[in-house]
Order: structure tokens, then C-alpha cells, then sequence
């Protein structure tokens, strides 16, 4: 009975390190952190590289993009409310529904 108590208990913590890392368990030093209910965050990328973008549920990158530092980085809010992701000259249309997203220096 107590390897099933600890497999339950390893298994509760392990979904919850996952349900709450996001920004953590993806590669990368966390530069811009945009939440579904916050005011739109936008910034300048404070440092020349290339930046990955990822969610909060995605373990891989949903897109990278080539900045110079001083080059626009963040999010803004599309006309129907979805979440745009901003870098340098690019933009990458979110899935409605992200709950968060990360702008990372690889």
C-alpha cells in the first residue's frame, strides 16, 4: 500500500510542477511574461539574439524570431481580442484562449 502512496504522491506533485512551471521547464532566460488578463505588455528587446515564444501548456517553441536589441518585443491585443506576439517587425497570431505566453532569449 505505501508504493501506491508514494506513486500518488509523486504523480500530484509532478501535474503540479507541470500546471504551474510553464515559463520555467522551457529553455531560455524569460525576457516578456503575458497573461491572458493583464494589460497588453510591450517592450524593447534588451539585448540582440534570436527569441523563442512559447505558452504556458507547450514545452517547444511556437515560433523564434531574429531581434536587434531595441527592436519592439512583446504582445498586443488583435481587433477580436486574441493575443498578438510582437518582435522586432514580426507578429505571430495566438490561439484564442492562451492563457499565457513567454517571449524567451535562447
Amino acid at each position: 500500500m505505501s508504493w501506491f502512496k508514494s506513486s500518488l504522491s509523486l504523480f500530484a506533485l509532478s501535474a503540479a510542477l507541470l500546471a504551474s512551471g510553464g515559463c520555467g521547464i522551457q529553455s531560455g532566460n524569460t525576457v516578456m511574461t503575458q497573461g491572458t488578463r493583464n494589460d497588453p505588455v510591450m517592450g524593447t528587446a534588451p539585448s540582440t539574439g534570436e527569441y523563442a515564444l512559447y505558452t504556458a501548456t507547450g514545452l517547444n517553441a511556437i515560433a523564434t524570431a531574429k531581434v536587434r536589441q531595441g527592436d519592439p518585443l512583446g504582445f498586443a491585443r488583435g481587433s477580436d481580442g486574441h493575443w498578438i506576439a510582437v518582435a522586432g517587425e514580426q507578429h505571430f497570431d495566438l490561439p484564442h484562449g492562451t492563457a499565457q505566453a513567454y517571449w524567451k532569449l535562447q
